[in-house]
């Protein structure tokens, strides 16, 4: 693995700890969240299908995976095993949560162990591209799902799912062209899976794929001729072309000739849209993804084998 592909850290238990719990309690909890979110859809969920909550825990693989390479294996089967319970017991007994939600800790913490003890040469990589592949997969889940804000601005909730794959899809980028190809066609492919599985209309399974490896492939090649270039100059100018991009196609191919989809509803929607995955964008370059190594300190760069 090359220097500087993630951060990994010299930690004793009690300085690890503290992050892991938080992940745990918000791999639980963010699940009410995120059906709050989903009442703004055309087909609102009644309770968070089983699946939903599987991918959301697996949103939380990669900082967990962050955290453990670090430890000594006793001390990374602990502070998974931690999370797992922090989650497990916010999802129990806190009364605005579901029992379900224990669904989420128990698959980020496993995710993590076969990764952190099974993969570790790959970990890191394979990390990112779980936390892609699920961030695309529960955008398909809200793509209807749009919420107000302000007095003109138009949200959709998948969104802000998409925000999180700018920082995976970035860290791959340092793995090679051919692992970030290979993660996009993945996610093509399960989004394809998936919205057969959910009886998806077959135009929005094709608008999906299609804005996918479209955007994506743009972005690949405009980061892979610039690596050699600073961080932010690849992820700016990159993502100024296949946020857009990635927008317009989906928004429009998806939605024209809808009753709701009128001009100053595509001008919400995508002005919005924009304006949040571009945002995204510029908060990866800041690399706050590992911010679980920095609040856990004593953190550098190193080799592994």
């Amino acid at each position: 693995m090359s220097r500087g592909n993630t951060l990994l850290q010299t930690l004793p238990v009690r300085k690890a700890l503290p992050a892991t719990l938080v992940i745990g309690l918000a791999a639980a909890l963010g699940n009410g969240l995120l059906w709050r979110l989903s009442q703004f859809g055309q087909h609102p969920y009644p309770v968070l299908p089983f699946a939903l909550v599987t991918l959301f825990g697996l949103l939380f693989t990669g900082l967990l995976v962050d955290l453990s390479l670090g430890l000594r294996a006793g001390r990374a089967a602990l502070v998974l095993s931690a999370a797992l319970a922090a989650g497990a017991l916010a999802a129990w007994s806190l009364p605005f949560a579901d029992l379900r939600y224990a669904l989420a800790p128990l698959v980020a913490a496993a995710a993590a162990a076969v990764l952190r003890f099974v993969a570790k040469k790959h970990a890191v990589m394979l990390a990112a591209m779980t936390v892609y592949v699920s961030c695309t997969l529960l955008a398909n889940y809200t793509f209807d799902s749009f919420l107000p804000v302000g007095g003109f601005f138009l949200l959709n909730v998948g969104t802000l799912f998409f925000g999180v794959t700018f920082t995976q899809r970035d860290r791959v980028h340092g793995f090679g062209r051919r692992a970030v190809y290979a993660m996009i066609l993945s996610a093509a492919l399960a989004n394809v899976l998936l919205s057969s599985h959910l009886g998806t209309p077959l135009r929005y399974v094709g608008v999906s794929f299609l804005s996918i490896v479209i955007s994506e492939t743009t972005d690949t090649e405009i980061y892979q001729r610039l690596i050699h270039r600073r961080w932010i100059t690849r992820v700016a100018s990159s993502n100024a072309v296949s946020a857009p991009m990635d927008t317009l196609i989906f928004t429009f191919l998806a939605f024209l000739g809808q009753d709701f989809a009128t001009p100053r509803w595509f001008l919400q929607v995508i002005s919005t849209d924009i304006v949040v995955k571009y945002g995204s964008s510029m908060i990866a370059a800041t690399r706050l993804f590992e911010l679980p190594a920095v609040l856990a300190r004593r953190v550098a760069p190193v080799d592994t084998p």
